[in-house]
């Protein structure tokens, strides 16, 4: 899993790859639970399929990631930018690194 940070002036940016491990893919509850997550963050957050298929999806909307249809094994790339970025990359990056607290079979 690659991390990357950035600090531009005032902007923060923090990036790393995820993968989508566990058997129904990225669906409605983890990313209502992803939303969630976001509540308090104003700053931006999006998943981009590493596929090439050029299809990004921001954070803030459930509708927005469902439309990825990412499977199980899809791997994306976490961005995150604004004040506290690498903390936030860190909370929904170890959401995904527990599958979701689902089950991986």
């Amino acid at each position: 899993m690659l991390s990357t940070a950035e600090n531009s002036g005032k902007v923060n940016t923090a990036e790393r790859e995820v993968v989508i491990g566990n058997k129904m893919g990225l669906h409605s509850r983890p990313a209502a639970e992803i939303v969630r997550m976001l509540s308090g963050f104003s700053g931006d957050v999006s998943l981009s399929r590493v596929d090439g298929r050029g299809e990004a999806a921001d954070c803030h909307s459930i509708l927005s990631m469902l439309i990825l249809a990412a499977g199980r094994g899809t791997r994306l790339s976490l961005r995150v930018s604004g004040d506290g970025a690498d903390g936030v990359l860190e909370k929904v990056g170890s959401f995904f690194d527990r599958n979701f607290d689902e089950e991986s079979e």
